[in-house]
């Protein structure tokens, strides 16, 4: 045995061996538990409450005031049927409608009445149907009381009629004329009525003092007809440019019908 061993140790490092005896005995002593606190504590089952009273209604939502014509709209209902529509009508009360508009716009072009002094009121439903139909049948009698070249004079008569109503139509859009273009053209047309009873007359009479009444009287009447629309559609100025060419495309086709034997 060595000297250093039989070294006594110091006091203060007696006591510092000690407490780091009674530290380790500390940290490896079990902590004693309560009674029951090792047990995981196990949390009440869920319930779910149940009322007796009864359930409450849902709330409800004030009615709404709705407009009869804007629910009829977007429904597709007027009344208590399904709206007008001129695709599942009978072709009979098409072609009656059609006929009573184009009696309606002939009476209101050539005959006297209070709305020929406005254009826009007097022929505001305006159709090309009527004006069509005078242009056939002025070109037609012509033809058929033609001698020779028959097929000739119904084509010519129809070119002259409806390039001059496009023509003269241009003619008053160009001099700053307020119309509608095809509404020009119907007025034209609805004018040719008198022409077309002059013509109707003059092939029955052979007479050429009653012809050149008949057809001077004709003429007469359909200038007399379209000048209020032609008129009042150019300004006060421009007139006499708008209603002479007008005019000239009358008197040609009554010299036609007086010519025509």
């Amino acid at each position: 045995m060595t000297d250093s061993e039989n070294i006594p140790l110091h006091f203060s490092s007696q006591s510092d061996i000690d407490e780091i005896e009674n530290l380790l005995h500390i940290s490896v002593d079990p902590v004693p538990l309560a009674a029951g606190a090792g047990k995981p504590s196990s949390a009440p089952p869920a319930t779910i409450p149940v009322s007796s009273s009864p359930p409450l209604p849902p709330p409800q939502q004030p009615p709404r005031s709705v407009d009869a014509s804007t629910s009829a709209a977007s429904s597709g209902l007027t009344g208590f049927g399904p709206a007008h529509t001129t695709l599942t009508e009978p072709v009979w009360a098409t072609l009656k409608r059609d006929l009573l508009q184009v009696v309606n716009n002939l009476r209101t072009v050539v005959f006297p009445n209070p709305y020929r002094k406005d254009s826009d009121v007097a022929l505001r439903d305006w159709d090309l149907w009527g004006p069509f139909f005078f242009v056939i049948f002025l070109a037609f009698i012509l033809s058929y009381s033609a001698a020779a070249d028959r097929a000739k004079v119904f084509a010519v008569v129809f070119a002259v009629l409806s390039a001059g109503a496009i023509v003269l139509t241009l003619n008053v859009v160009l001099l700053g004329g307020s119309i509608i273009f095809l509404q020009s053209l119907s007025v034209l047309g609805y004018c040719l009525f008198p022409l077309d009873i002059g013509a109707s007359i003059c092939m029955a009479k052979d007479n050429k003092i009653f012809r050149s009444i008949i057809v001077l009287l004709t003429v007469a009447w359909s200038s007399w007809a379209v000048y209020p629309f032609v008129s009042t559609a150019v300004p006060p100025s421009r007139k006499a440019l708008a209603v002479y060419p007008v005019l000239l495309l009358y008197v040609s086709m009554g010299f036609l019908v007086l010519a025509n034997n």
